[in-house]
């Protein structure tokens, strides 16, 4: 249906729901109308996940002083931070990271960060429960990896379920710092709380794009992407708060802010209004990402068709559907 004909507006302190014209949604700024699409949310509690194991976050001290080793432990599992140091021609000292995991006394595995050329690399470790499957809490090791915006290298170091073993777990590279899990929903296991990379630079720069919430956790040792479990609706709803009050004034910078918004509507089983929204305010003149193959890529990411434009609406669904986001418009 057209966006001029139907968008479902949420009112404060009315439980109806009512369609408002075109000609009525066009005269609020973006930032109004999704006050007034999302009302509902502008009172919903805020998250805060709780995260009390034992943990070390180190790096950026001061470059001269080199950083000590340091350990943390829970029962028999320990996590010991050391350094191997390396001095280029210059005099420059540069460190690298490496992390030793005990289980029982016994070294179970051993992890080492990437040059950065940083003399104190940030790094952080935990130890944590976030896969019941066995008997003993898991390590999670995140190495600083460098670059603008970027990145983190993150892993999980986890028991078999027997105890007969160890193995580490890829969880994944993330935007920003090292990245440590939290208790989200106050059930006791750990998970790790980000936002859909994905988005990033998909429609807009770097500072320009919004994200949808994104959780993952560890279950019988494997990563598990679990956004979208009903046990995290509130945290959802929190999220969608928060992005509420960051709409951006510019019309230039709509259609990076309306990918995420669009896609955290989605998680929350309300994109029908977001969606009419979006056609309504999207910057029909920007043309960041709207190029796209009209053939699946190659296994190297190569377009092995033709190279085509899309509108953004178009482009939006495409990226929302791969990304596996549901979308009802």
């Amino acid at each position: 249906m057209p966006a001029t004909r139907y968008t479902r507006t949420l009112l404060a302190g009315l439980a109806g729901v009512f369609i408002l014209s075109g000609q009525s949604l066009a005269a609020m700024t973006m930032g109004e109308a999704i006050k007034q699409e999302d009302a509902k949310y502008l009172s919903a509690p805020d998250v805060t996940p709780k995260d009390d194991a034992p943990k070390i976050e180190a790096g950026g001290g001061e470059e001269d002083t080199p950083p000590k080793p340091q350990e943390i432990s829970q029962g028999t599992v320990k996590a010991a931070l050391t350094y191997t140091e390396q001095k280029g021609d210059d005099g420059e000292v540069t460190r690298i990271p490496i992390v030793t995991i005990f289980a029982d006394g016994k070294e179970v595995a051993k992890l080492e960060g990437e040059e950065t050329f940083y003399a104190d690399p940030p790094v952080s470790l935990q130890i944590a429960e976030l896969d019941p499957s066995n008997q003993t809490p898991e390590v999670v090791v995140s190495f600083y990896t460098g670059g603008a915006h970027c990145c983190s290298q993150t892993s999980v170091v986890a028991s078999s379920a027997d105890g007969s073993g160890w193995k580490t777990i890829d969880v994944g590279e993330f935007d920003g710092g090292p990245l440590l899990a939290a208790d989200v929903d106050g059930d006791g296991r750990y998970e790790f709380e980000t936002r859909d990379n994905a988005f990033l630079y998909a429609f807009a720069c770097y500072a320009c794009s919004t994200a949808p919430l994104q959780l993952f956790g560890i279950d019988k040792g494997e990563v598990k992407n679990i956004t979208a479990e009903e046990r995290f609706k509130p945290a959802h709803a929190a999220y969608l708060k928060g992005m509420i009050s960051e709409v951006p004034e510019e019309e230039t910078d709509a259609n990076g802010f309306l990918a995420g918004y669009v896609g955290e509507k989605s998680l929350l089983g309300e994109s029908k209004g977001a969606w009419a929204l979006m056609l309504t305010y999207y910057d029909k003149s920007s043309d960041w990402g709207l190029e796209a193959c009209d053939k699946p890529l190659n296994d190297d990411g190569e377009c092995p068709g033709q190279t085509i434009k899309l509108s953004f609406p178009d482009a939006l669904e495409r990226m929302l559907k791969e990304n596996g986001y549901k979308v009802e418009k």
